[in-house]
């Protein structure tokens, strides 16, 4: 990558994970586009110099068009391209209205074909760069009732890895994280209204808590970064240890 701090597009930037990432990003330096459909949300990321953002679909050719394009017409540039958005999906297999299924599948794997369509040919004018694509460890492995978001995210992952091997020799690395639970937007609810599901998420962890955005924004950044120069196609869990477990004991909770 030829400039560092970077030039980057974040997509689902008003909230959670995203909206980590573009702050993090922007006080180390960067420069960020921050994509939302969430105008309002958007609005209230901090003003400055090193943030523009785009009120678009991720799910649509002309959203991610338009995210490249106003980091190009800004800074004349884009380095790295971070693909975040994403939407929950759960039900019975056999009674699930499939447009949960199909939204899912839409907004998780489908949205992160457009914005690397969109974004790699960004890259190889600016001379390489970086690509982190937002998974799930629901992806590495699977997850009851939720196998519509688990088959997204598993989808995302062979798509990273394949599309890795496509770009690697034009000095583009492509790279996705998997976060186990995290305190975003999309799991705030279940603070609130269904407590116990939280509380059981939390004991699946051996850190025993769930994660901060920031936590998975610097696993991002690492990920963009020169520091993982000669790292590509990797899905690096970000989880407190829950990939590591086979799930056939209790786990230690450091209680006496």
């Amino acid at each position: 990558m030829s400039s560092w701090p970077p030039v980057a597009l974040v997509t689902g930037a008003a909230s959670g994970i995203g909206r980590a990432t573009a702050e993090l990003i922007v006080a180390r330096g960067g420069r960020v586009v921050a994509m939302d459909r969430e105008a309002d949300l958007l609005a209230t990321l901090p003003a400055g110099a090193a943030l523009a953002t785009v009120v678009g679909d991720v799910t649509t050719e002309a959203g991610n068009a338009a995210g490249v394009a106003l980091a190009e017409s800004t800074w004349g540039r884009l380095d790295v391209l971070v693909l975040n958005a994403g939407t929950p999906g759960s039900g019975p297999i056999e009674s699930i209205d499939l447009e949960i299924f199909d939204r899912s599948i839409d907004v998780n794997l489908r949205s992160a074909v457009l914005g690397l369509r969109a974004g790699l040919p960004a890259l190889r004018r600016a001379g390489g760069g970086a690509v982190v694509i937002t998974a799930s460890n629901t992806g590495l492995n699977g997850e009851a009732n939720r196998w519509p978001y688990a088959a997204a995210k598993a989808g995302v992952l062979n798509l990273m890895r394949s599309v890795a091997l496509d770009v690697a020799a034009a000095g583009i690395r492509v790279n996705a994280v998997c976060p186990g639970p995290t305190l975003t937007g999309m799991t705030q609810s279940l603070v609130a209204d269904h407590p116990r599901r939280y509380e059981s998420l939390r004991r699946t962890v051996p850190q025993q808590r769930w994660a901060e955005p920031v936590e998975i924004a610097e696993a991002i950044w690492f990920l963009a970064s020169p520091a993982a120069s000669f790292v590509t196609g990797v899905a690096l869990p970000v989880d407190g240890g829950v990939s590591a477990n086979t799930g056939q004991g209790a786990l230690p909770t450091g209680e006496p």
